[in-house]
Parts: structure tokens; sequence; C-alpha cells
């Protein structure tokens, strides 16, 4: 190899190790700061401010995400090439969780600009898009666990999409829509942590089925629980 050569290749490889370690930050900071808007007084200063941390902490995570999944989708190794596009839907789905959880309650205060555009339909749309790849590459892969969160994917990003094109909610819509959007994007975040450290935790390979299911289903059911006493409370108007 000539020494241009060489110093070129060691320059992409700065760069990438660099988006790696950002992409690892941003992760593990979105995994420090989840619990304290989970538990903390919803509505309250500290809720609002780790949760705003979180988010972009989450945005962090999908962008520096894109190069790294290309670079997993150059690979020779087809399984490679599927896993990259898993882990980049993950990431996508955890981020647009997080800002559709922002975005209906702007929209919830009366805010135009806020209530629709490409910011808010944009981003779900990429979401079914990447959901719909998925889906055809877990089809032909025969693979349980592709399948499966593409048809998460499509449902989320199609619920989300219709709920941005009637925008005529009331104030119970948007915060339930806020606590289901949020709660995808903490499960997602609590499972990529998982998955991560599975070999050290439970001695379990990442893609282990049951270390990618069991967060959802157990977290659904939270989400659908709180969901439904929020909205309880909000119809009886109290505060």
């Amino acid at each position: 190899m000539r020494p241009a050569q060489a110093g070129h290749r060691v320059g992409r490889m700065s760069w990438f190790v660099m988006i790696y370690w950002l992409h690892i930050a941003a992760g593990a900071l979105a995994f420090a700061v989840v619990s304290i808007p989970l538990l903390a007084r919803k509505g309250g200063r500290q809720h609002v401010r780790f949760g705003r941390v979180y988010v972009y902490a989450m945005a962090a995570l999908a962008v520096t995400g894109v190069p790294l999944a290309a670079r997993g989708l150059a690979h020779e190794d087809p399984v490679r090439r599927a896993n990259a596009l898993f882990l980049f839907f993950i990431a996508l789905l955890a981020a647009d969780s997080a800002w559709m959880g922002v975005g209906v309650l702007r929209a919830a205060k009366g805010s135009p600009a806020a209530r629709g555009g490409p910011a808010r339909i944009g981003p779900p749309a990429v979401l079914l898009l990447a959901a719909l790849g998925l889906l055809v590459l877990g089809i032909l892969g025969r693979s349980v666990l592709h399948v499966s969160f593409a048809l998460l994917g499509v449902t989320l990003a199609t619920g989300r999409l219709a709920f941005w094109r009637r925008f005529t909610r009331t104030r119970a819509d948007a915060i339930v829509m806020h606590i289901g959007a949020m709660g995808v994007s903490c499960i997602t975040t609590l499972t990529a942590f998982v998955i991560t450290n599975a070999r050290h935790f439970f001695h379990a390979r990442p893609f282990t089925l049951a270390l990618w299911i069991a967060p959802t289903v157990l977290g659904t059911a939270a989400i659908g629980l709180s969901q439904r006493a929020w909205r309880a409370r909000l119809t009886r108007g109290e505060p």
C-alpha cells in the first residue's frame, strides 16, 4: 500500500472511530438521564429539563448511527449487513419516538408551526420507509426478530402520520400520545443497553430473541396502563 493510500485509510478510520465513540456517548447519556423524566413530577422543571437532554441525545444517536450503519451495509457478510440495518432502524425508532413526544406537546399548546410540515411528517415517514425495508429484509432472511420490529415500526409510523394529518385533538389526546411516544423511546433505549451488554450481564448472544422481545412486551403493558390512568385523570379535569 502506498503512503498516500495508507494515510487516506487512517484518516477514514479516525473519522469512523470518532463517530463510533460519539454514538456510544450519546447512547450512554440517553440511558443515564432517561429515568429522571420518568420519575420526576410530570410537567415539572426536572421533567422538562432532563426530557430535553434525552431528546437531544437520541437525535445525536440517530445521526451518528447513519454512517455506522452505512459502513455495516458495505460489509461482504449478508448477516452483518442485515444487523447493521436493524441497529440503525432501532436508533431511528428511538429518536423518532422522542421527537414525536416533544412535538405533540408543542402542538397542543397552540403553535401552528408545530402542527405539521416536514419537521413533523418527515421523521415518521422516514421511519415507515425504514420499517418497510426491514420487513422485506426480514421476510427474505426468515428473521422473526426483524419482521416483528418492522411490523411495530409500520404500526407506529402510520399512527403518527395519521395523528399529524388530522390534528383536531384534545389536550388529553396529546398527553396520551406523548406518554406512548416517549415510552417507546425509553423501551428502545433500555433494549439497546441490554443488547449491548448481553454478553457481560446475561452471557447471551446479542441477537437472542428473548432479550429483544421481553422489554418490548413489558414496556408496552406499562405504557398502556399509564395512558389509561392519565386519560381517566385528564377526562375528570384533574390538574
